[in-house]
């Protein structure tokens, strides 16, 4: 999310790089969780050999504090964790391209231009007007998210909810089902609350106004 933004809004200024990283951000944002691991699992795991494909960890480590181990499970982390990453940098990067892009366009930064105001200046008002819409599509995606972890835990064999919940379903174990659905949901649920706890703190407009009506 936060990389998404950033590199979003420095190719919104830049014209000759966001004609080019903008068809492959159209490119990533479009590509299923599950298909983009496989293809980074035969690349880097089958065709060039240099990252494991399956599991948290090597089969013939014990889990420990030793840098070995430490090394070997980030080694294991690097594949699930780049194929969520990339279709959300993907949209995150679209997104605020769109929302700078729009805002330099807006009567403020005109104004702020006409009296002289540096560009940083703009572009840092800019950016904070163009957040608070991707603060909110956060907590919108925050489902979809869940839901790509889930399958990319499958695709890799990765040992966490998503993992857990299908062998659950081949076993049909029920109750195990119930409980891993649960946990799904109050984990989403909490962070849209702290979303929304952040998004007053964040946009003075909604504090003012919850303020004036508390008075």
């Amino acid at each position: 999310y936060i990389a998404g933004n950033k590199f979003g809004a420095f190719a919104a200024r830049k014209k000759k790089l966001d004609g080019i990283v903008l068809p492959i951000w159209y490119v990533l944002t479009a590509t299923p969780y599950m298909w983009l691991g496989i293809l980074l699992a035969w690349f880097f795991g089958v065709a060039l050999d240099v990252l494991p494909i399956a599991g948290a960890y090597s089969f013939s480590m014990v889990p420990n504090w030793s840098w070995t181990f430490i090394w070997d499970f980030l080694k294991h982390w690097i594949l699930p964790f780049s194929s969520l990453f990339l279709v959300q940098f993907g949209g995150w990067a679209i997104g605020m391209r769109n929302m700078i892009i729009y805002e330099l366009e807006a009567e403020y930064s005109r104004y702020l231009e006409s009296l002289g105001a540096s560009g940083r200046l703009v572009r840092q008002y800019a950016y904070k007007n163009a957040v608070l819409p991707q603060i909110t599509g956060l907590a919108l995606q925050l489902g979809v998210i869940v839901a790509g972890a889930l399958a990319t835990e499958v695709v890799f064999s990765y040992p966490g909810i998503g993992h857990l919940l299908k062998e659950a379903i081949m076993n049909q174990d029920y109750f195990l089902i119930q409980g891993c659905f649960l946990f799904i949901i109050v984990g989403v649920l909490l962070a849209n609350i702290i979303l929304d706890i952040a998004y007053i703190m964040i946009d003075p407009r909604i504090r003012h106004t919850a303020e004036g009506e508390t008075v």
